[in-house]
């Protein structure tokens, strides 16, 4: 009975292993919605993120600070952000890094580690220098790493918002900032420059399919080529018989111009526009067999010659424009000439506003009164003698704001990059480049990149003199 009981069990127990033994080696194919549920999440910091502020430099008012506590409790951080230090210094110290470390190493060690070489675990700290000029973001490994804020473009990126507010010295909004901008991993510094969004992504891959990303970029890039070629080719077809056409009654009208504003640079300008348009007649040679039908290959082998001829037809349409512009405010149009009054007044108006110096702020209000005088008097018989004595006037003064405020932009120079719109830019106005005139907004343009070029080559310091502290985190020049 016993033997005749125990084989069929011995038989269910194979039969139950074989199951389970299949079940095994099928469970790894089975479909995502089959597979067991996933972990749960990891429960929501249930602890409040506590502050501390530190203002060595006495910027800070009361309510500043509460500030600082009252937003930075709404930040949602990881749980890993224990705390939040704000540290305010003004000590100068060229190295920012530096002056934190031995704030903390000195006044307050609970910032550090056990081992004095790292910032403390669960830390986060956002500090500035008001006198150095610099601010920094540091932390503890563990919230680097979940913030990834060791080095990279979202520490970039989150030093960088904190630089705007920090130049208007609105310094409890800059902390803020960096703070809100830490536990954003959204923010990030722009990729270099000169390279392909996808080229870094593309080299990280491997094998095919690093291979199949930059081919289909190559692609891309060929066929847009082909495009734009395609496009400007279809402008120029259509646009230089008529400018060829109209060329000699445009050259006529050129060196018809009068007034004072036709001295000898725009009439360089006219000649150099002129005869780049006449010498097209070559490239137009070499792009000539061109057609609709013609392939992709074709127009990209044609690309530059059209692109040169493209930019060449597209400034004499510009010069044709201006000129007649300037021919009818010699020639007495009310419209024109208020018009031009109008452009110098605004660029008047943002100079007396983007001035810190009261007295060249006074005197570009000052030119200004007199083009609006002007702009009521368009008839008369010196008109464009006080326009061309108003360009000159207030070139002097956009020289002097350039001067005071704007060294780092060097003097215009119409041989080099730098100069005012000429006769062939669309830009252009009655005036510009007259006696070396320089319109305010070109000038605040060029500052505004020069500031832009230095933040972005002044990249994000992460060393300290001290060679056996290595926290995480870094500092930057504003």
């Amino acid at each position: 009975m016993t033997s005749s009981v125990s084989r069929p069990l011995r038989l269910l127990l194979v039969v139950l292993s074989g199951a389970a033994a299949l079940l095994l080696m099928l469970l790894p194919l089975a479909p995502a919605g089959a597979q067991a549920p996933a972990p749960a999440p990891a429960p929501a910091q249930d602890s409040t993120v506590g502050v501390g502020i530190t203002d060595r430099a006495g910027v800070l008012s009361a309510g500043d600070q509460d500030l600082l506590r009252t937003e930075t409790a709404r930040i949602p951080f990881p749980p890993q952000v224990q705390r939040v230090e704000y540290l305010v210094f003004d000590d100068g110290n060229e190295n920012l890094n530096d002056t934190t470390e031995r704030f903390a190493q000195a006044e307050r060690p609970e910032l550090v580690s056990e081992d004095r070489e790292k910032w403390a675990p669960g830390t986060l700290i956002v500090a500035n220098d008001v006198e150095s000029r610099q601010v920094g973001i540091y932390c503890g490994d563990d919230v680097c790493v979940a913030l990834d804020l060791f080095e990279g473009r979202h520490l970039d990126g989150s030093l960088e918002a904190m630089k705007d507010p920090m130049r208007r010295e609105n310094h409890a909004v800059g902390l803020l900032s960096g703070a809100q901008a830490a536990a954003d991993p959204t923010v990030l510094a722009p990729e270099p420059e000169g390279m392909p969004s996808w080229l870094p992504w593309a080299l990280g891959g491997a094998g095919v399919v690093g291979a199949g990303a930059i081919g289909a970029g190559v692609a891309a890039s060929r066929k847009k080529k082909a495009t734009t070629a395609r496009e400007r080719y279809d402008r120029v077809s259509r646009e230089y018989g008529r400018v060829a056409g109209e060329l000699t009654g445009l050259d006529i009208r050129a060196n018809s111009l009068t007034s004072p504003l036709a001295d000898d640079e725009l009439r360089s300008q006219w000649e150099d526009v002129r005869d780049r348009f006449l010498a097209l007649d070559t490239v137009m040679g070499r792009i000539g067999d061109l057609r609709p039908e013609s392939t992709d290959a074709e127009f990209r082998e044609k690309a530059d010659d059209i692109e040169t001829a493209h930019t060449t037809v597209d400034q004499m349409e510009a010069a044709e424009e201006n000129i007649d512009q300037l021919f009818r405010m010699e020639q007495g149009d009310a419209d024109v000439r208020r018009r031009q009054l109008g452009e110098l007044h605004e660029d008047m108006l943002a100079a007396a506003l983007g001035t810190e110096d009261e007295r060249l702020a006074a005197e570009a209000k000052a030119l200004d009164a007199r083009a609006d005088e002007l702009s009521r008097d368009t008839q008369a018989t010196d008109f464009m003698d006080r326009y061309a004595r108003l360009v000159v006037d207030y070139r002097l003064v956009v020289e002097a704001i350039r001067a005071r405020e704007m060294a780092d932009v060097e003097a215009a120079d119409d041989a080099g990059d730098r100069h005012a719109p000429r006769l062939y830019d669309r830009d252009w106005r009655a005036g510009y480049g007259y006696n070396g005139f320089v319109p305010f907004y070109v000038v605040s343009s060029w500052h505004a990149h020069d500031v832009q070029a230095a933040q972005a080559a002044s990249s994000t310091n992460t060393s300290y003199s001290n060679a056996s502290f290595s926290g995480g985190g870094g500092s930057s020049g504003y």
